[in-house]
């Protein structure tokens, strides 16, 4: 019951009851045309809400980053954790508020703690605090250093980004002025193709670990009360579909740079 309850006071839940109940209305009024644009966002609602569809959607964004066996990794110059993981935040207790992508940092962790590179490189876009503008890794930075996660590896701040091709092109210069060719990129699983494209146009050798698996070993069943998840993971989706076509057109992609499959 609490389940069904839980379920039901989603928004999108919400909307969803509320175009059943307009176009009923319609119908018993014989608004048969309004009953008709009511009826089909609410058949909309439910396909993208209560069906697997995103989950297949975005399964095929991420399986050819899946990976079950990590001692054949390869060591590299840098690991690179791109941002969108973490903000400051004044009110917890340690000055981080982390999001579902959370996983990005962890992984980049992991990876330096099992001796695949001595330099961790985090990139990230900017938050605001008392009129100031900060980079997510100039709040992460000083965590791992008192927590010591990361050991004797250095960590490094490519500062603010507004976007996966500003990282990589800061990268770059970085990566020039230490004499770095290859490194292993952390990111999410969905965005990875594209992340590891703009990279490799930049002229850097990409090892893919991806994180942050939302399609694949998830529930592929059908939901009765659409789920707003579902329909975030459709957004992410048409997101990096419509991020790569937008990335391709301004140069950031140049296909002619990625290894051949």
């Amino acid at each position: 019951m609490a389940a069904l309850l839980k379920a039901l006071l989603q928004p999108v839940a919400i909307v969803w009851l509320g175009l059943l109940a307009f176009c009923v209305w319609q119908i018993y009024k014989r608004h048969y045309r309004w009953a008709a644009v009511l009826g089909a966002l609410f058949l909309f609602v439910f396909i993208t809400g209560s069906s697997p569809l995103a989950g297949y959607l975005l399964a095929g964004l991420e399986a050819p980053y899946a990976r079950t066996n990590w001692d054949d990794l390869p060591k590299a110059d840098a690991v690179v954790v791109l941002g969108g993981f973490v903000r400051g935040s004044n009110y917890d207790i340690n000055g981080l508020n982390f999001n579902k992508s959370a996983d990005r940092i962890l992984a980049g962790i992991e990876l330096i703690r099992r001796n695949k590179s001595d330099a961790l490189v985090v990139g990230g876009g900017s938050f605001k605090s008392e009129g100031k503008e900060y980079s997510e890794a100039s709040q992460v930075k000083p965590w791992m250093a008192e927590w010591e996660v990361l050991g004797d590896a250095k960590a490094d701040d490519l500062g603010i980004c507004n976007n996966t091709r500003e990282e990589a092109v800061k990268f770059a210069r970085l990566a020039k002025e230490r004499d770095w060719s290859t490194i292993i990129l952390v990111t999410s699983a969905n965005h990875m193709k594209r992340a590891g494209a703009v990279f490799q146009s930049e002229g850097i050798e990409v090892v893919p670990v991806a994180c942050d698996f939302k399609g694949i070993g998830e529930a592929n069943s059908w939901k009765l009360i659409p789920d707003q998840d579902r329909m975030i993971n459709l957004r992410t989706w048409l997101y990096e579909k419509v991020g790569w076509a937008y990335y391709r057109s301004k140069g950031w992609i140049r296909l002619e740079a990625l290894p051949k499959e």
